[in-house]
């Protein structure tokens, strides 16, 4: 057996081990934000990881494929600072296709909030991260309208697996008022005490890919912020755009009912 091998089952086994003895890893006691990249989900998560009924710190970077995985996220979050074993449950914030879409049965008896952010300011977004971070992936406009589009359908095809406790909302009713959009999630998804508006960024949030790199120690709470034209518009062609377009108002249909 390799090394490489050897670790990889090492890791599995000590998360097997880590669910099966911490009451934590459940995933009826989870909490999962749902999202695409550059959809204000690093405020939001900040947010309920401030809570001491919840413990993370943002993105984990965990494929869920069954109840070993939330071991995983407990360890993860031991190794970052950031475990808190008086909560009752975990947290993570999910952002990219190959960490959810084969989900299993029990990922979806856990709380959920889907995020998402129209996609003209969300892909222009992107390439800026990306470029400062001086990463050549998402390279193009299309490349991230790509993912943009990609992630929006599959977050569509996991919306109806789960049941009353999901809801969905914009970035841009979280930051036109935060305080209702706040009052929203707490009511749907029953926290109590309700969400409130503040926060202290833990440092695990601020390692690279685990939220926002540029922003995310700037602020303690979401401000409420007016909608700015881009001074840039993305480089699309119709198709790419009218897929984007469409599977964000397909989203939005979501947010106006919150009823299962």
């Amino acid at each position: 057996m390799s090394a490489t091998m050897s670790d990889s089952g090492l890791k599995y086994w000590s998360a097997r081990a880590m669910a099966a003895l911490n009451t934590q890893c459940r995933y009826d006691r989870s909490c999962f934000l749902i999202g695409h990249m550059r959809c204000g989900s690093t405020a939001l998560s900040a947010i309920l990881v401030s809570r001491s009924d919840l413990s993370g710190y943002g993105e984990a970077h965990i494929a869920y494929r069954d109840r070993a995985q939330l071991g995983l996220l407990a360890i993860n979050q031991w190794k970052r600072g950031a475990w808190n074993r008086r909560a009752h449950g975990l947290f993570d914030k999910i952002l990219h296709d190959r960490y959810d879409s084969a989900a299993p049965d029990g990922f979806f008896s856990a709380r959920a909030v889907f995020m998402a952010r129209e996609p003209l300011a969300s892909i222009r977004s992107i390439r800026q991260l990306f470029e400062t971070i001086g990463s050549g992936e998402y390279a193009s406009d299309e490349a991230a309208a790509d993912y943009y589009s990609s992630r929006l359908e599959t977050m569509l095809a996991l919306w109806p697996r789960f049941g009353e406790r999901r809801i969905a909302l914009t970035y841009e009713e979280l930051v036109r008022d935060p305080d209702n959009a706040l009052s929203r999630i707490s009511h749907r998804l029953g926290f109590s005490p309700p969400l409130a508006n503040r926060y202290k960024t833990k440092a695990a949030s601020q390692a690279r890919g685990a939220g926002d790199p540029i922003n995310a120690a700037r602020y303690e709470q979401i401000m409420p912020m007016p909608q700015s034209p881009l001074l840039v518009q993305p480089d699309l062609a119709d198709g790419t755009l009218a897929r984007a377009s469409a599977a964000f108002a397909r989203f939005c249909a979501l947010t106006k009912d919150d009823t299962p």
